[in-house]
């Protein structure tokens, strides 16, 4: 029997992009309906207009292409993104944006890397012209403090929803136990044998972005503390300046003249208080992040695969 392929497309009122979307996706993925099937998991994620109707619609004309999950409100892009796996019943599973600035056609692409072992492949852009300056440049920063505080988690720069999962890596994903997951985080921590393939990204096909400034601080803070516990730890870094700052200024205190000595013990004093409440803080962000650690509930460790040995008593 032909692999299936299933596509998780969600929405939030895009009913200007639904017929669109679909004759694009469908025409890709028709292409090479000789070796695989295919399935599209529309996410209707609360949307107010058409979205859904022209959904349904859709389904009811190619009820063997075409699956349909409408959420009860809007939870946001990842709450579509992960109802859509969790429903996705495809050998390799694709999670891209249905707005068309990511092409279907780079799912071709994608299938080949699979093919050929990996288990995620990551579309990463090349090019962003259709973003603005101030889009480029916080989007730059996100990245990089990702990267920066990832640790052994590989996060690759500029790889956001638009990748391709095997069926092994979506049941791991699905298995992690924190509610508040992050989908770009998520999947680099389980690992497996990742590829990337790379793509221009393309302008919006119509309507407008959804997801604005108010949208992307929480989601960037949701990233920055769901990939590492590491900016719980600044705190240390606060020790070690105001206690180089009590160092240097009661140095300076010992070997200065009269008249300089009441100003400095003053600033060394203070360097000291807050040296002492820094070190409070950082005992208290070290049982944060052990309690973060425990609430999120990820394992120590995922295996990928286990071949015992064959024993006498196998046999």
């Amino acid at each position: 029997m032909k692999k299936l392929i299933s596509v998780i497309a969600p929405m939030y009122n895009e009913g200007e992009l639904v017929n669109a979307y679909l004759d694009s996706c469908m025409k890709a993925m028709d292409s090479i309906s000789d070796r695989y099937r295919y399935e599209i998991v529309m996410v209707n994620d609360g949307s107010n207009d058409n979205t859904y109707e022209l959904m349904k619609k859709a389904q009811s004309e190619h009820p063997d292409l075409i699956s349909t999950v409408c959420l009860t409100r809007n939870f946001g892009l990842e709450g579509a993104v992960f109802a859509g796996l969790s429903k996705a019943r495809g050998d390799a599973v694709v999670s891209m944006d249905a707005d068309l600035q990511d092409p279907p056609e780079v799912i071709l692409k994608l299938i080949e890397k699979w093919e050929n072992g990996a288990d995620v492949v990551n579309a990463v852009r090349v090019k962003r012209e259709s973003d603005t300056f101030f889009k480029k440049t916080t989007a730059a920063m996100y990245y990089d403090i990702l990267r920066s505080i990832s640790g052994k988690v590989k996060m690759d720069k500029d790889a956001a929803n638009f990748r391709l999962l095997s069926r092994k890596a979506v049941d791991t994903v699905l298995s992690l136990s924190e509610s508040n997951k992050v989908f770009r985080v998520a999947v680099p921590f389980v690992g497996m044998k990742t590829e990337t393939v790379e793509y221009e990204r393309d302008k919006r096909y119509a309507g407008s972005t959804k997801y604005h400034l108010r949208n992307m601080v929480p989601y960037a803070l949701d990233s920055i503390t769901g990939v590492s516990v590491a900016p719980l730890y600044i705190s240390f870094w606060a020790v070690v300046f105001f206690l180089a700052g009590f160092l240097a200024t009661f140095i300076s205190f010992i070997a200065a003249h009269d008249e300089w000595k009441v100003g400095l013990f003053c600033v060394s004093m203070g360097f000291l208080c807050f040296a002492v409440m820094s070190v409070v803080i950082a005992v208290i962000s070290i049982y944060l992040a052990q309690t973060l650690t425990e609430a999120k509930g990820r394992p120590v460790s995922l295996i990928y695969e286990y071949d015992p040995a064959r024993t006498e008593e196998d046999a």
